[in-house]
Formats: C-alpha cells, structure tokens, sequence
C-alpha cells in the first residue's frame, strides 16, 4: 500500500504528510461511506491530469502547479488538492463547478478527520 505512496514520492518529487499517508492506508483497507462516489489516487492516479481537463472545460487556467497532489474528485466535477512539499499540515485547495473558483478548505488533518467522521 505505502510502496506505492513511496514511488509516487520519488517519481514526482513529492514529500506526502504522515496524516495523508494514515489516510490513503486506511481507504486502502475501506472507503468511507461518505466517500461513497469520490474517486481518490488509490484507484486513479490520472487525478490530476482530470482536473487539469476540469478547468480547461470551463476556459479556465491550470494554476495546479507540479508539488500541488490532487488527492480526490468527486463525481468529475470537484476535486481536492494540497501541496506534497513536505509540510506536515498543509492547506487544502478544491475546485467545483458550483462555484467555478479554486477555495481553500482549510488544514489537512482537520480536513481528513471531517471526511473519515
């Protein structure tokens, strides 16, 4: 499970929290039921390519730069990401089309704790 965390790591040049890492393991193991419909990196590693697609189908510009990790879309029309650059806590951004602009969210591991319930 982590192996293939640790190879996106090196490949992309990433550094992802150990919150993250708890997370991505323990959906791993079983989705959450609120999660239910969201598509995360531990099936589709295209994540980001599809959210570049998202915002370019709107005439939008991609500002997803090569540290931000797009984490979870849901439904194809929102997705979530943060910046793996080794922070422990970094802000997490997210994009729908409800609204058409990139939000913060606040904090990851307050972000992850509101998912997981």
């Amino acid at each position: 499970m982590l192996d293939k965390l640790a190879m996106y790591e090196q490949d992309y040049g990433m550094k992802f929290p150990k919150a993250y890492k708890d997370f991505y393991t323990s959906c791993e193991l079983n989705t959450p039921a609120n999660l239910i419909g969201t598509d995360l990196i531990n099936q589709y590693s295209e994540l980001k390519k599809w959210a570049v697609e998202l915002l370019q189908e709107h005439g939008l510009p991609n500002t997803l730069q090569s540290d931000d990790f797009v984490f979870m879309m849901h439904q194809g029309y929102t997705f979530w990401y943060f910046k793996a650059d080794g922070n422990e806590n970094p802000a997490v951004y997210g994009f729908s089309e409800v609204d058409m602009k990139i939000k913060e969210h606040g904090f990851l591991k307050k972000f992850l704790q509101e998912i997981l319930g």
